[in-house]
């Protein structure tokens, strides 16, 4: 008869190496899976305050059956202003208090408990949880509060040149309509451009996933198979527009919706190369604990803030 042992546990003494080995990369993967870095025009290497380049060229054409060389149009490099915080994190465990939680007998036999279940699944939900933090406060923070750096919501304000409505609550039945209004305010310089983007609250998408679904603009057919079937992607195109619609955590609760060019958007961090985004578990005999230990730098600019509109 086959045993009914399981094996969940991993070898603390090991763990110092399988962090080194895969840690760091969990994180970073987190962190550029959250839905603003995700879409932005993501810059490593960002520490303190920087300036990034953007560049944009104004071209003219010329009569071609003319001879010579008549230089024409223009490049110009704009920056981009990135300011970013450093923050860390340290938590520790305790392999004992495992038994409130799990089966005993799907643990280490051993009364000397020195081992701890999940140590991959530690890290990847301790990476998961960091990195949507971190994605909370690329939208909120606000520098007048004591943050380190501003959030989108307090950089894309009509302060700051961008276009701003008043924001309407959305229900099952008025959604469309209000998502058209934030669109019909797009300054026009970026109407054309194909990653135009709303970023929303996932309680604002949801009643327009649900309008456009009584209004017969979507159904589990039209629905691309990632979104309508296994959540992997959440975006919908705003009917008749190249507008794509994506919730975020930043924005829950937050009373509003921001629509712009999404690489517009300049998201700045520090590599795991140069002391940036670390994570690291150790474990520490002396103490019987298993330590997580993270360290991460991360910062927003935004570029050409009157291409935005913002309702708020």
């Amino acid at each position: 008869m086959k045993s009914g042992k399981f094996e969940f546990s991993y070898d603390l003494s090991g763990l110092n190496t399988w962090a080194n080995e895969n840690a760091n990369e969990m994180f970073i993967k987190a962190f550029l899976g959250e839905v603003l870095p995700k879409y932005a025009t993501v810059r490593p290497n960002i520490r303190g305050t920087e300036k990034v380049g953007v560049m944009e060229n104004t071209i003219y054409f010329q009569d071609g059956d003319l001879c010579g060389f008549n230089e024409s149009g223009t490049t110009a490099i704009s920056q981009v202003t990135i300011e970013t915080c450093s923050k860390k994190l340290n938590q520790s465990l305790c392999p004992y208090t495992l038994y409130d939680y799990y089966l005993t007998q799907r643990l280490s036999s051993s009364n000397f408990q020195e081992e701890v279940p999940f140590a991959e699944l530690l890290v990847q939900d301790i990476s998961n949880r960091a990195a949507q933090e971190i994605e909370k406060q690329l939208w909120q923070n606000d520098k007048a509060s004591g943050d380190c750096f501003d959030g989108v919501l307090e950089l894309v304000t009509s302060g700051n040149g961008a276009t701003q409505i008043t924001y309407s609550a959305t229900t099952s039945s008025n959604a469309l309509e209000v998502f058209s209004t934030l669109y019909a305010n797009l300054p026009s310089n970026v109407v054309h451009l194909n990653d135009i983007t709303i970023f929303c609250s996932y309680a604002d998408y949801r009643n327009l996933i649900q309008d456009m679904t009584l209004k017969s603009y979507v159904n589990l057919f039209t629905m691309d198979s990632a979104g309508a079937a296994t959540g992997a992607e959440w975006a919908v195109k705003l009917p008749s527009t190249n507008v794509t619609v994506r919730p975020t955590v930043g924005l829950d609760g937050q009373s509003a919706m921001v629509i712009g060019p999404s690489s517009y958007y300049q998201v700045g961090f520090n590599s795991s190369a140069n002391g940036g985004m670390e994570l690291k578990t150790i474990y520490d005999p002396y103490e019987d604990t298993v330590k997580v230990m993270a360290r991460m730098v991360y910062g927003l600019g935004i570029f050409s803030i009157d291409s935005f509109a913002i309702a708020k």
